[in-house]
């Protein structure tokens, strides 16, 4: 009797609104320091600051203190960070459907990719997510991967036999592989000394990553491929923010930007960062028409291996994006 006495206690204290002390809230993140991320955390912390009054104390890991996404997307899980950004390479250890929409060439612009965003994905995703004990709040945009090395890419042979960083998900490496690249895996840390000892001659990243991060310096031309859009999701453990107060869980819920806000932002700062890029050394490649053929008709049969790899929840989420797809020209 006493032991289901405390039982039925411990399960009450759990359910039962934080204290204060409960609220304290580490953000976790990989942000590159000085770049876009810098100031929506600042709105984040505004946010809080004006309406929790002083009950939500917020400190920031964002410049990848703890580590890589892989490792804050851990910390958030286990709830050494309550709140964060991760990129794929961290959230696809819960959702790897997600590698589905990095597959190269899904998407022909920008506009198809927020369709489907927005009316397919972004809801299949926060299911998906809660369904594994984690929240998903909202996507937080990276933009469009592009290839870089110490030459052009501007076709699929240029990648035969070159050594390329590919990022450590599913449809990076896949990419990379079938264009005939001599591929390695690393974490971001070690992408520079690999660029400076010749370990590696390119690889894909985003314009602000490519930028910031100072791959510029080693590997100054930029392929404008677009081959496949980047987004990074802004999540929650799910237990930290059900023990939150229904005023606080809705606070901290709503203070940081929306998704339109940073999509409009994050679109025009990469405008402005791509034309400040060539005063930094960048040397921008874009594809012609005939050479982005080539580079789908070469990418094309990873899709289907892919898919075979992950599974059928991942063949399900395509299935879903090509409907979508489909949807969206109809509108047009």
């Amino acid at each position: 009797m006493m032991k289901h006495a405390l039982f039925v206690l411990m399960v009450a204290l759990l359910a039962t609104p934080t204290s204060a002390a409960d609220a304290d809230l580490t953000l976790v993140a990989n942000s590159p320091p000085g770049g876009p991320g810098d100031k929506l955390w600042r709105m984040f912390e505004d946010n809080i600051t004006a309406k929790a009054a002083g009950r939500i104390h917020v400190k920031k890991l964002v410049h990848g203190e703890l580590g890589g996404d892989d490792v804050g997307f851990q910390a958030i899980r286990k709830g050494r960070g309550q709140m964060g950004i991760a990129g794929e390479n961290g959230f696809a250890q819960v959702i790897p459907e997600a590698s589905v929409l990095n597959l190269p060439f899904l998407f022909s612009s920008a506009e198809e990719c927020d369709f489907i965003f927005d009316n397919i994905w972004t809801p299949e995703a926060k299911r998906i997510a809660d369904s594994r004990d984690i929240v998903l709040l909202q996507w937080v945009e990276i933009g469009w991967m592009h290839l870089y090395g110490k030459k052009a890419l501007t076709e699929p042979p240029n990648a035969q036999g070159y050594r390329m960083r590919a990022l450590p998900y599913e449809a990076s490496q896949a990419f990379l592989k079938v264009v005939g690249a001599d591929t390695i895996v690393m974490p971001t840390p070690d992408v520079i000394p690999a660029l400076q000892t010749g370990l590696i001659s390119g690889g894909e990243s985003s314009l602000l990553m490519y930028v910031r991060t100072g791959l510029v310096d080693y590997a100054p031309h930029l392929t404008l491929t677009q081959h496949s859009y980047a987004t990074s999701g802004f999540f929650a453990n799910k237990r930290w923010l059900a023990r939150l107060s229904p005023e606080d869980r809705a606070i901290v819920m709503s203070a940081f930007p929306d998704q339109a806000y940073i999509r409009s932002d994050t679109r025009a700062s990469l405008v402005q960062e791509l034309a400040d890029s060539k005063t930094k050394g960048v040397i921008t490649h874009d594809l012609t028409p005939a050479q982005r053929q080539r580079w789908e008709a070469a990418a094309q049969p990873i899709h289907r291996a892919v898919l075979e790899r992950l599974g059928p929840a991942a063949q399900r989420i395509y299935a879903l994006v090509q409907a979508g797809k489909k949807e969206f020209a109809a509108r047009k």
